[in-house]
């Protein structure tokens, strides 16, 4: 295989030396283009001979060249293409392409060439991929092609030339896939760019360049041209806009579960209060109307847990989630209970009328009422509930967690619980829930999720529609992709709705920084894939602007960067979609169910992590901080939800590290019972991690460095303030006069020389 890549070079020279190629020339390189075959090589100032793009093997016809020494452009009558190229003045080779009709053009193309030593790509955080890894190639090839609005983070690439990089940036991000070939167990690329019948203006191309060897070389470079085009959205200018977005710096994420009324933990006297209640039947007493009110499968629960000799853990979370279900409803109280209550709260409710009374108020009606019938079985009502109660954010305030984000895995938790939701703002912290406008579903679908529920008319006009006619399935080949051109009104109707029942002061929206853009053929709504991510990001935007939010989305790619402050999925982001090693429950990779409701084992349960992607996603010997070097100080970027900080047992020392090394947040899963778990854990890296990010959140990440041969010392920097050395060896490193113990992390103010060091417990 380097045969045949060494003789496309020799092709190409012989190509240039018979007056087919021709040349520009820069300070540091030197560049020869075929306009024939779109091949391109350069020479560095050193004399190295490098590939830019090997050449197409369909050699096109070139009419109307002009060249003049720093620019070129020509037409390929076949292809029906215009081309540009041109070196500035910074010696950036820029390369356009300009179609007259549809179709699709393939470039570059990097072949297995021997001078190539890996490749820096930006996928989720940042990888360096070894050329010659056949493991590493057979992963990537095997994932398939990646689109470049959100399979790659950002849209640009870099390849380690040794001693240099070659860094490709895309002008265009939309419209292309970048495709990893696996040619001898090396690995290669090749990007297609589809230019589409509802794109108006066909165009598509590269700025290149020829930089130093270190491996956030490419990240710099990308950083600096969204700086020098204006692109570029500090987190400090963010701040100004929404003034609550200051209240990420130093905060953990968290996802609250557990949004009942009462908990598992609240129900002490279990098997007594059943009896109780079982003994009511038929009474006209609150024991009486919750007996009433339950269905037949809950009332044989009930009979059960009065036969049983004690309630186990599982039989305290069925009875809570049905004594729960009972409290929503309108109907628990009824005439027959006026006198019966001495709560002047509750009384003051039943005077208001149950028909004005809104869903938390009508579930806070009865609880009170169910624990005045109940007094010396039940704790007082304030002290009820799991996740989402005003127990849990004073249990996380007392633990000295003063900076939070808290993420609501459904609307109930926040719809239910006021009291909880504004204690925490009142305690400093950002809460909002999870909304997502990716998938629509049938409104008469009963196997759905809340966030794709809108009403009949959406569901039957809105969703995109591809070139043959066909709806775009949803998630899961579920309902449909929703248009994201259509959704407008529906996005300001329910954010408005929601708003008005719990008054957040931030807002997660699923899928929207992550990709996944759409051309849409839909004659009510036609949009381009650029149209679809401007509607992302004007409803971004609104939602910002209105409210005052804190803006989370999923992904984060660089599209979204300008509009969210914070992103779940770029430390860590989806593994394994589709293994079933992760999804079989007798494999030790299972990741685990979505039960129970208050303390899903996919999210609480720690497992192993495969080796495969162990190598992948946690070694790092290949993670690259590329986003963080972009984007650090305008993006607070964490792990994606299913792979929170805690979740795999024999990488939780890494990944720490890794967040502390690269100063993004932990994600947290927690409920009461998880939290007195796991607490002495949570607050010893929070009291090493919040000050940091405190101070060094506004900053650049302006470096990045291995400091030994096995790349298991790390440093970065940020602005000229802060270093960080990570230590992931299995020795002592020293550093500057300071010991680092194996599997620490080393934090120096380089102004006044102040130390801290932390170990992972």
């Amino acid at each position: 295989m380097f045969k045949h890549s060494v003789v496309l070079i020799l092709l190409l020279n012989l190509l240039a030396a018979g007056g087919k190629a021709f040349e520009l020339k820069g300070k540091q390189w030197q560049v020869s283009i075929d306009p024939r075959t779109l091949g391109v090589t350069c020479t560095t100032r050193e004399g190295a001979r490098l590939v830019i793009s090997i050449p197409r093997t369909d050699s096109q016809d070139v009419s109307d060249l002009q060249e003049d020494g720093g620019s070129a452009g020509w037409n390929l009558r076949e292809a029906k293409l215009h081309v540009d190229v041109r070196l500035d003045d910074g010696d950036a080779l820029h390369v356009q392409f300009i179609a007259v009709e549809n179709g699709s053009l393939t470039w570059p193309t990097l072949g297995p060439d021997p001078a190539y030593r890996g490749y820096i790509v930006p996928i989720f955080e940042g990888l360096y991929v070894p050329a010659g890894d056949r493991e590493w190639s057979n992963f990537l090839v095997g994932e398939g092609p990646r689109d470049t609005a959100g399979g790659l983070s950002m849209p640009f690439w870099g390849v380690d030339v040794g001693g240099h990089t070659l860094t490709y940036i895309l002008t265009n991000p939309l419209n292309n896939e970048v495709r990893f070939h696996n040619e001898g167990g090396r690995l290669g690329i090749t990007v297609v760019h589809q230019f589409t019948a509802n794109v108006e203006k066909k165009q598509f191309g590269f700025t290149i360049r020829l930089a130093g060897g270190s491996p956030v070389e490419p990240a710099k470079i990308y950083r600096d041209e969204l700086i020098r085009h204006g692109d570029f959205v500090t987190l400090k200018q963010k701040i100004q806009r929404t003034p609550d977005a200051a209240k990420l710096l130093g905060a953990a994420h968290v996802y609250l579960w557990g949004e009942e009324s009462i908990g598992r933990d609240d129900l002490k006297s279990a098997k007594p209060l059943a009896k109780r209640i079982f003994d009511s039947q038929n009474q006209p007493t609150i024991a009486g109307r919750i007996f009433a009110l339950m269905t037949p499968e809950e009332r044989k629960l009930l009979a059960d847990l009065v036969a049983k000799q004690w309630a186990d853990n599982y039989d305290k979370s069925q009875f809570a989630s049905a004594l729960s279900a009972i409290l929503r409803r309108r109907n628990f109280y009824t005439e027959s209970m006026n006198g019966l209550s001495k709560d002047a709260e509750a009384n003051r409710l039943i005077a208001v009328g149950i028909s004005t009374l809104s869903d938390a108020q009508v579930c806070q009606l009865n609880c009170l009422l169910m624990r005045e019938a109940f007094a010396d079985l039940l704790p007082p009502v304030e002290t009820w509930g799991e996740g989402w109660s005003a127990k849990m954010i004073q249990l996380l305030a007392d633990g000295g967690l003063d900076r939070l984000w808290l993420g609501s895995p459904n609307w109930d938790g926040l719809r239910l619980h006021p009291e909880a939701v504004q204690k925490a703002i009142s305690l400093g912290y950002l809460v909002g829930p999870y909304d997502s406008f990716h998938s629509i579903h049938s409104p008469t679908d009963a196997d759905t999720w809340e966030t794709a529920q809108f009403d009949r008319a959406l569901y039957e006009n809105g969703p995109v529609v591809m070139a043959d006619g066909r709806k775009k399935k949803g998630f899961r080949q579920k309902g449909y992709i929703l248009s994201d051109v259509a959704a407008g009104p529906a996005v300001e109707k329910r954010v408005t709705e929601l708003m008005r029942q719990f008054n957040c002061n931030s807002w997660f929206i699923d899928c929207d920084a992550d990709g996944e853009l759409y051309d849409d053929y839909s004659p009510l709504h036609p949009a381009t894939q650029a149209d679809q991510m401007n509607a992302r990001l004007k409803r971004l935007a609104w939602i910002r602007d209105t409210f005052h939010a804190v803006i989370g989305s999923e992904g984060g790619a660089a599209y979204a960067a300008g509009a969210i402050h914070f992103a779940h999925g770029m430390m860590t982001p989806v593994i394994g979609w589709g293994d079933p090693d992760l999804k079989n429950r007798s494999s030790p990779y299972f990741l685990g169910g979505y039960y129970p409701p208050d303390a899903p084992a996919v999210f609480f349960k720690q497992v192993p992590m495969k080796p495969l992607y162990r190598r992948i996603y946690a070694d790092p010997w290949f993670r690259l901080p590329l986003y963080e070097t972009v984007f650090h100080d305008s993006v607070v970027a964490t792990h994606q939800w299913g792979y929170g900080s805690l979740k795999f047992s024999d990488e939780d020392h890494a990944r720490e590290l890794l967040e502390l090394l690269y100063d993004v947040p932990p994600l947290y899963h927690l409920n009461p019972s998880e939290w007195e778990k796991r607490k002495e854990l949570i607050r010893s890296h929070y009291q090493f991690f919040s000050p940091l990010h405190r101070q060094a959140g506004l900053l650049a990440m302006t470096d990045f460095q291995c400091l030994t041969d096995d790349r298991l010392v790390q440093r970065t920097t940020f602005g000229d303030a802060l270093e960080m050395v990570a230590n992931f060896g299995g020795e002592a490193f020293g550093y500057q006069g300071n010991s680092i113990p194996r599997r620490s992390i080393l934090a120096r103010w380089m102004k006044t020389g102040e130390t801290q060091v932390y170990t992972p417990k």
